[in-house]
């Protein structure tokens, strides 16, 4: 770990002064930087799969969890600070509780930006992707959050997990598809709760350990807390088991007049909206609470809501390819 230690001595002084660049860039940093959170991709995504293209939206499901789940294991493994915890000259911008290396918001930029890309199949979009991910990872180093090698990390991470979903997608659907329902809903329990079992390894090493004295500035903050990674993982139960049902129903068609989208994402919003602050209200903070909060709202996204659209008459049913 000493490389990495003189790496991140290295990096403060360029992220100091990036951070002293005229005060006005801060809100426009902030905007940028919630283009590669997963809550935005996860806000966007219901409208993508009601209303443009189902299989547009599992793919981008996929890319968006399967980078932030990877992402939360990783930071586990690697441990490591970020600038503010070290430095008081780093101003912290932005508040964060977890581990640094590497950046979710770059590893989630590149990765769901690159698919978006790799959907239009046009240069200009790959050059936008490429844009969007640079700004993204830049505005996580000016808000103080990140070292710039925490977002090279991020970004090589996330076009490893874009690459890996576009090589594996044809092959994986086969696979799937060809199983029965009831082994299709045993497959995805078990394959949501993977990353927990790969975050338990990831942490064993680190039996007992505590904030060091060194990050100071840190706070009071749990770094190894799992409460993301949790919601990531009931978020694959209920996108794999919703997807896997509509499939065996016929799917849907996503054609219709702009009132009927707009009817549906008004809708399917709201019903989202309802059960994520109804259930965060009626349940105690519990993990495993968490995990079924966090199935339950996927489950409506990928099943509830389509299902109802049809029978109110919003969409069309029995559309056997998902388009």
């Amino acid at each position: 770990m000493d490389f990495l230690d003189d790496l991140r001595g290295a990096e403060l002084g360029p992220i100091i002064a990036l951070q002293a660049l005229p005060g006005g860039l801060e809100p426009v940093m902030e905007a940028v930087s919630l283009f590669g959170s997963e809550q935005t991709f996860l806000f966007l995504l219901p409208i993508l799969y009601w209303c443009v293209s189902p299989r547009l939206g599992l793919r981008l499901g996929v890319v968006v969890l399967g980078a932030a789940a990877s992402n939360a294991v990783l930071k586990l493994l690697f441990h490591a600070p970020r600038p503010y915890w070290l430095d008081a000259r780093v101003r912290p911008l932005s508040l964060e509780g977890t581990f640094g290396l590497p950046s979710g918001h770059a590893q989630i930029a590149a990765a769901t930006w690159g698919a978006l890309a790799a959907a239009v199949r046009r240069p200009w979009a790959w050059w936008t992707a490429a844009a969007a991910a640079g700004l993204i990872g830049l505005s996580r180093v000016y808000l103080g959050v990140h070292f710039i090698s925490d977002v090279v990390a991020g970004l090589v991470l996330g076009a490893a997990v874009l690459l890996l979903v576009l090589k594996l997608e044809e092959p994986a659907v086969r696979w799937w598809r060809g199983m029965a329902l009831s082994r299709q809903l045993a497959a995805s329990a078990l394959v949501s709760v993977l990353p927990l079992g790969a975050a338990a390894l990831a942490d064993a090493p680190y039996a007992g350990w505590s904030l060091p004295a060194a990050w100071r500035q840190a706070g009071d903050v749990d770094p190894a807390a799992l409460d993301t990674l949790v919601a990531m993982c009931g978020s694959v139960l209920g996108m794999l088991a919703g997807a896997s049902v509509m499939y065996r129903l016929g799917w849907f068609s996503v054609s219709g007049t702009l009132g009927h989208k707009a009817a549906r994402w008004a809708l399917g919003s709201v019903v989202v909206g309802l059960v994520w602050f109804g259930l965060r209200e009626l349940l105690p903070e519990h993990e495993v609470l968490r995990y079924l909060r966090y199935a339950l709202l996927t489950l409506w996204v990928q099943l509830g809501a389509p299902l109802t659209f049809i029978r109110l008459g919003l969409m069309d049913g029995a559309a056997r390819k998902a388009t």
